[in-house]
């Protein structure tokens, strides 16, 4: 099915995003050494919320460099062909949230209502810290020859990323 709408493709990537309680983030240290890890996460507000310990690489790479990569994918046993699983990748902004902002104030209420006690447990700790990441640019990718790169939380400028095979591209 193509994406014809900003509208559309943002119905498609909210639906997938409700799916999900936690997503895979990249980051990198200021030399470029690359970091994978996850985090619970809370969409608000066209932006991404997750709150983690100053203990853990990626909390001490998103202070030294302020972009991440978020990863939402569909699980392996529910996907037709593992090599073409419904994936959502955003680049991001990110910003650390103050414990004595409006921000703080607004999103700790809802991770304790999506995840539980644990959040007044986490919150009590002194190194665990709400970062705030703003997508820039994201893609879509629903399947083989699905690919859809946009701009932005509002799906800004939505393009069919299509392409040949690599023999078509080769010089033989």
């Amino acid at each position: 099915m193509d994406i014809t709408s900003s509208k559309e493709l943002a119905g498609q990537c909210l639906e997938f995003i409700r799916q999900f309680d936690s997503v895979l983030i990249g980051t990198s240290d200021t030399t470029g050494e690359p970091d994978v890890s996850y985090s619970p996460v809370i969409y608000h507000s066209s932006r991404f919320y997750i709150l983690i310990s100053q203990l853990s690489p990626h909390t001490g790479h998103l202070y030294q460099r302020p972009t991440a990569a978020l990863l939402f994918i569909e699980d392996e046993r529910d996907s037709e062909q593992i090599y073409a699983r419904r994936r959502l990748s955003f680049s991001c902004s990110a910003q650390p949230c103050k414990r004595d902002q409006q921000t703080w104030q607004t999103l700790i209420p809802l991770f304790r209502n999506r995840f539980g006690p644990i959040i007044d447990t986490l919150t009590g700790l002194n190194d665990f810290v709400l970062f705030q990441l703003q997508p820039t640019q994201g893609r879509w990718v629903t399947g083989f020859g699905r690919a859809y790169g946009f701009s932005g939380m509002d799906f800004r400028e939505p393009k069919h990323l299509g392409g040949g095979s690599a023999n078509e591209t080769s010089s033989t």
